[in-house]
């Protein structure tokens, strides 16, 4: 879904510790939650806002010291030039922009998304953590016609006019997801 966030919570995304818990279920497994966008968004072909899909993973590792590692990963496909993928790292608490939280038996983790634009991907556990569910969302701040992202998957510069999230998975397993 696309919905206009106001400044709050753009702050409150980059600002946040993350300091609560994670459950102790949790300790030593990860979550990997898939989602697919559904954008307007220049391109490196085009300066007019073109459609574009995507599809995105966030994937969380929770240590058993209950520290959290996270990674957000996407792939687009790029027509003739095939499908390109790119990721970005986060450990918890080392200055990151990204914040994973956790609340009772669920998990949010907030990020700002390029000049003026965040996300936001939450998840519900069920009652013995054996299983979730996930929601992705996206937002810019008000009045902004778009927000400026630098892509993980090119290192180029684009505008993001709308993103629509659809098709949210998630999935519970034991271990480092990040093979460490």
């Amino acid at each position: 879904m696309n919905y206009r966030l106001p400044l709050a919570f753009l702050t409150l995304a980059v600002t946040t510790s993350g300091a609560l818990a994670a459950p102790a279920q949790l300790y030593g497994k990860s979550v990997v939650v898939s989602w697919t966008e559904n954008r307007m968004q220049t391109t490196d072909r085009s300066a007019a806002p073109v459609s574009k899909t995507a599809q995105g993973q966030l994937s969380v590792y929770v240590s058993d010291k209950g520290r959290a590692f996270s990674r957000v990963s996407m792939a687009v496909d790029r027509g003739r030039r095939g499908t390109g993928y790119g990721q970005r790292d986060t450990v918890q608490g080392e200055g990151s922009a990204r914040s994973v939280s956790f609340s009772g038996n669920s998990m949010t983790v907030a990020a700002p998304r390029g000049d003026a634009g965040a996300m936001m991907i939450r998840v519900a556990f069920d009652s013995g953590f054996a299983g979730c569910s996930a929601k992705v969302v996206t937002g810019k701040s008000g009045g902004a016609a778009y927000t400026r992202v630098h892509s993980m998957v090119t290192g180029g510069t684009y505008d993001f006019y709308s993103v629509q999230t659809s098709g949210e998975s998630c999935s519970i397993q034991s271990g480092n997801v990040f093979g460490n």
